[in-house]
């Protein structure tokens, strides 16, 4: 594990804190957490995420990072790194209080680096102290008691960087303080479930959704939601699904919309996790919908591919050509390496 303290860093995470700050107050997402509104606390959470994440000053910090790492000589062997992927822990947030696990999930080494953007008053990350790639599958099911782990007390302007195969967890805020945090990943090769960039260049803001009026953004993402949920898609075969969210899209957007598709796709990620545990009506289809919103208008992250692979597509072709037909803002990336490479792991060929 390497820990570097940075004094760029640190400035760059006090205006990346102010602008988290600021989102909060604008999509009035309350600092304490509440399971029985779990959905409504997941889309905020999910808007916030996204604007962090496509900021102009959260770029900012993504590149500057990526130079610290060259600087110092580490990770030479890694080639790619992502953008920054942010998390929010709100006070007594049991749905983000995890158990062990580990960040690498197929061939392609990676290293993780963690921030932290707001002063905690409570220990976010334990490591396990010991790590065996090879046992960490069975080492993730084993309730170690807290003398086997480390727990960090991470500061702003530290950046905490760990092996892809190190068992940790995230701990309950039990502060009465909402948390937030950034991760990205360092690769060797390209991250396919993620856009990365080579470690020799920068990651360049040339969004189409590049605006600041946080909240028309808000409204944009909650009132599609919203029109989602209005639509009982139980009552539709697969094909008609789509061309009802391509309706659906093309009344609310002109052209695509990168935030709002990250937001949608962590959106879908988090209600696949925690749906059924807090009763979210129907979670199973609002994850399908949400997926392919993600992908029709970005495909910024494309675990949503993935997950409609898996889920939904079921080895069916013809059911991909669906998706590429609703494709009205030109934003899958049929060609791209990412794209190609899910589909071949899911046995699309």
């Amino acid at each position: 594990m390497f820990i570097f303290s940075d004094k760029n860093i640190e400035a760059l995470s006090l205006k990346n804190q102010h602008l988290f700050h600021n989102l909060v107050d604008i999509s009035k997402l309350n600092k304490r957490w509440n399971k029985d509104k779990f959905l409504e606390i997941e889309i905020k959470k999910s808007f916030v995420r996204g604007e962090l994440r496509y900021s102009k000053i959260g770029l900012e910090i993504a590149n500057k990072i990526n130079e610290i790492v060259n600087e110092n000589n580490i990770l030479n062997e890694y080639n790619f790194f992502t953008n920054i992927y942010p998390m929010i822990h709100l006070s007594g947030d049991l749905s983000e209080k995890s158990h062990l696990h580990f960040d690498q999930h197929d061939d392609n080494d990676i290293f993780t680096c963690w921030l932290t953007i707001t002063n905690n008053s409570y220990n976010p990350i334990s490591l396990l102290k010991f790590n065996n790639k090879k046992l960490k599958r069975i080492l993730a099911k084993i309730p170690f008691p807290d003398f086997f782990l480390k727990e960090l007390d991470p500061k702003i302007g530290f950046l905490n960087i760990w092996d892809g195969h190190n068992l940790h967890r995230g701990n309950l805020n039990i502060s009465s303080n909402i948390s937030c945090a950034y991760q990205l990943k360092f690769s060797k090769n390209k991250y396919i479930f993620d856009f990365s960039c080579k470690k020799d260049s920068i990651i360049n803001n040339n969004m189409n959704s590049n605006t600041n009026d946080y909240s028309e953004n808000l409204k944009k993402f909650t009132d599609l939601i919203l029109s989602l949920d209005e639509v009982n898609f139980k009552n539709y075969k697969f094909d008609n699904i789509f061309s009802i969210i391509e309706s659906i899209l093309k009344r609310k957007f002109s052209k695509k919309n990168e935030k709002i598709s990250f937001s949608l796709s962590i959106l879908a990620q988090r209600l696949l996790i925690h749906g059924n545990k807090f009763n979210v009506h129907n979670y199973e289809m609002k994850v399908l919908l949400l997926d392919i919103c993600s992908i029709l208008l970005g495909s910024e992250n494309l675990i949503s591919l993935d997950r409609l692979c898996k889920r939904f597509l079921q080895n069916n072709i013809k059911k991909i050509d669906i998706l590429y037909n609703s494709d009205f803002l030109n934003c899958i990336p049929k060609a791209n390496y990412e794209w190609i490479k899910i589909l071949k792991n899911n046995n699309y060929e």
